[in-house]
């Protein structure tokens, strides 16, 4: 039996776990222990009594629930003076006694709480025909509760970071996805299975993307999964992630309980009461839209989970699939920037050429300096080459969108000169939104000066719909791994080097045709680096950290093969014939593990100077004819192609006429901000300066009429290839 005492006091117990320290958190706390003393107590309390149906697996239940409420009772006194003065007078330390005045709340809470649940386990088994509807909304809230708390669990959030307003928007969302299959179904086991479970997946691929690359799993990633299941041999899903295992765990536990209740129940839900489920439905779904509409959403690392809580960030992150029309575009914005730059000339020439020379451009998979994020030291130099080019050679560091994946959007960034600032950092253009004919560096080149355009890529066509996006973007031949000879290979991969030499055939069969583009994709640095077999030697070790980041050290190893093999190519071209441009640069840094970050920079990243940090990658343009030396301190992606042009001698198409004078202004941008000189830091896109804010809105404008305004795009900026 649960005596009404014993309530009152866990009652007690659990308001002083939400008790805030200040003075007026205090007062209204106390009021509601006492309102809730008086309700308990009101009217024969000796009869209010619980009978204790040994329901025992609602104590693991209401742990979940309590602990996070623990923890931020602990956090919140910590720092609390009085509480330090009162420590002072004790024989132990203010963290002790908080943490057994935690412990002893937390306790009591459990205890509160199961006497809770008992009552709500009565409503859910009550047999009563009349309260079907009743006992399916009750185990509808009981489990959206326990399915929101588990899936912050699961990616190692706190459970109640998003606050209690977006917790209870997290509840009905998952509320609303079980109430929609109890309309289907007209029983709540299969309705839990089917609703909540959605999100329990959900949650547990999150726990997987998250390991893998370091950030949270979105809506747009779904677009990825044939990518994702290319590369899956690579990535060990074993042992299975705690959180991922505790939370099935859980799950398991509630799904059995609700079996235990309700399974001799075999009606369905009537008809009229299904109706009603419906309409909460629409209700509930309306609301959550209009919620999720103007909510803030976050795409560094565990910032949405702990921000929104996981499954309400998941669902707000619906709306980025397809970007709203930006507030100030308009046609005639459009056409009036395309008059203007349609007639602006630039010195964007370095050289003049008899005719236009071949451009061969390596996109290196995972090619990065990782020195940008800080200083540490090799038992050798990692690319001695590579760091030793110098004449005729344009380098520096270009900041991409992606960190750790999703390699397709550096490519889309660099030949379309657009930026995924306005879209989804997550989202993938050439999944998305390639659906005709784009323009793009190579519809430029083979419009205007005949360029044949060749794609190449050591690896499975279908990844990230290549050959479709490759065609709307004007390539006249596609690579595959079916076309490389395969023979060798480092891990599991194709290394760079014979990447390059099947580069080199191809350019020897055809140079005499046309002036080539040749647009090469690697694979050989491609995650994971925890690599052990055949075709793999680890050539560099990392002082100081002994064998504590060998992922680092097999990602270094890696950097040090393609070093070798950006020497074979330039070695080879330097002897050519014909003149060449071979521009190199990463798609993005890999995804090491975060203490190596911390380690080197001493720091969480928790400035966006910080994160840009691991945006950064280095690029070089070289050539083998007379071009000005160049040293770029800081740049990104949408804008390399404009020193392209400028190496090879090509004049600027109008968007990039219209890029390089942004770039004044702007000197880099990416999903996550732009760098403004007048700050001297990295700002997000809103807190941009008046004269940035204009050219902003300006791309953003004509980034728009590219993309999704296809029936009204500007032939000026965006010409059709034919």
């Amino acid at each position: 039996m649960f005596h009404p005492l014993s309530i009152i006091i866990s009652f007690g117990a659990f308001l002083l776990l939400l008790m805030p320290t200040t003075g007026a958190g205090m007062v209204l706390t106390a009021a509601a222990l006492a309102i809730g003393i008086c309700l308990i107590a009101y009217k024969k309390a000796h009869q209010v009594a619980f009978r204790n149906n040994k329901q025992y697996f609602l104590i693991p239940v209401a742990m979940l629930i309590v602990a996070p409420y623990g923890q931020g009772f602990y956090d919140r006194w910590l720092s609390s003076s009085n509480l330090q003065a009162v420590a002072a007078l004790l024989p132990m330390s203010i963290e002790l006694l908080l943490l057994i005045a935690s412990l002893i709340l937390s306790g009591l809470s459990v205890y509160f709480l199961y006497a809770v649940l008992q009552v709500i386990v009565k409503k859910i088994s009550d047999p009563n025909p009349q309260n079907d509807f009743a006992r399916g909304l009750v185990a509808c809230i009981y489990v959206s509760v326990v399915t929101v708390l588990l899936a912050q669990i699961m990616v190692g959030a706190n459970a109640l970071s998003m606050g209690n307003e977006k917790f209870m928007w997290g509840i009905l969302i998952v509320s609303v996805a079980i109430l929609f299959m109890y309309c289907l179904f007209g029983r709540i086991i299969p309705s839990v299975v089917f609703g909540a479970g959605l999100f329990m997946v959900i949650s547990t691929i999150n726990v997987y993307v998250y390991n893998f690359r370091g950030r949270l799993f979105e809506p747009v990633d779904v677009f990825s999964a044939g990518t994702a299941m290319n590369v899956a041999e690579n990535y060990s899903l074993l042992p299975i992630p705690f959180g991922a295992l505790i939370g099935w765990l859980f799950f398991a536990v509630v799904l059995i309980a609700l079996y235990r209740l309700q399974h001799q129940t075999k009606r369905k839900l009537a008809l009229q009461k299904r109706f009603v489920s419906l309409i909460i439905c629409v209700i509930g779904s309306v609301a959550i839209f209009d919620y999720t509409t103007n909510l803030k959403t976050y795409h560094w690392e565990r910032e949405g989970a702990i921000n929104n809580g996981y499954i309400l960030d998941f669902v707000s992150k619906l709306k980025e699939i397809t970007p709203p029309k930006p507030d100030n575009y308009s046609i005639e914005l459009v056409d009036r920037l395309a008059d203007q730059y349609a007639a602006y000339q630039n010195n964007a020439s370095q050289t003049e050429l008899s005719k236009p020379p071949h451009i061969i451009v390596i996109m290196d998979e995972a090619f990065s300096d990782l020195r940008v994020v800080g200083q540490f030291t090799t038992n050798t130099e990692v690319m001695p080459f590579i760091s030793s080019l110098k004449e005729n050679t344009v380098s520096g560091y270009a900041l991409a969108s992606v960190y750790g994946g999703n390699t397709a959007n550096s490519e889309y960034e660099f030949l379309t000169g657009n930026s995924l600032a306005w879209l989804s950092p997550n989202a993938v253009p050439y999944q998305q939104y390639l659906r005709t004919s784009s323009y793009s560096m190579v519809s430029y080149l083979k419009s205007a000066y005949h360029y044949k355009c060749v794609a190449m890529h050591p690896f499975q066509a279908n990844g990230w719909n290549r050959p479709v996006a490759y065609q709307h973007l004007g390539f006249d031949a596609c690579h595959f791994i079916e076309d490389f000879p395969q023979k060798h290979f480092i891990r599991s991969f194709v290394s760079d080097r014979e990447m390059f030499e099947f580069l080199i055939k191809t350019f020897e069969a055809q140079k005499e045709e046309s002036p080539l583009f040749l647009f090469g994709v690697t694979m050989q640095n491609h995650g994971s680096y925890t690599y052990r077999g055949k075709n793999y030697r680890q050539r560099i070790s990392v002082e100081r950290y002994g064998d504590k980041y060998p992922e680092l050290e097999q990602y270094l190893s890696l950097i040090y093969e393609t070093d070798k093999a950006v020497k074979y190519l330039i070695r080879y071209f330097q002897n050519a014939d014909e003149n060449v441009v071979i521009v190199f640069f990463g798609d993005h840094q890999p995804k090491i593990n975060e203490s190596f970050y911390e380690a080197v920079s001493g720091t969480t990243a928790d400035t966006l100077d910080e994160q840009q940090k691991r945006y950064t990658i280095p690029f070089f343009i070289w050539a083998n004819f007379d071009i000005e030396e160049q040293t770029i301190a800081r740049t990104s992606l949408n804008y390399l192609s404009s020193y392209v042009y400028q190496a090879a001698g090509i004049p600027l198409p109008t968007y990039n006429k219209f890029l390089q004078q942004m770039e004044k202004t702007i000197p880099a941008i990416n999903a996550n901000g732009f760098y403004s000189p007048s700050a001297g830091c990295y700002l997000p896109l809103e807190e941009a300066s008046q004269e940035e804010r204009k050219w902003l809105q300006s791309y953003e404008a004509l980034q728009y009429n590219s993309i999704f305004d296809t029936a009204h795009r500007n032939e000026t900026f965006f010409p059709t290839l034919e």
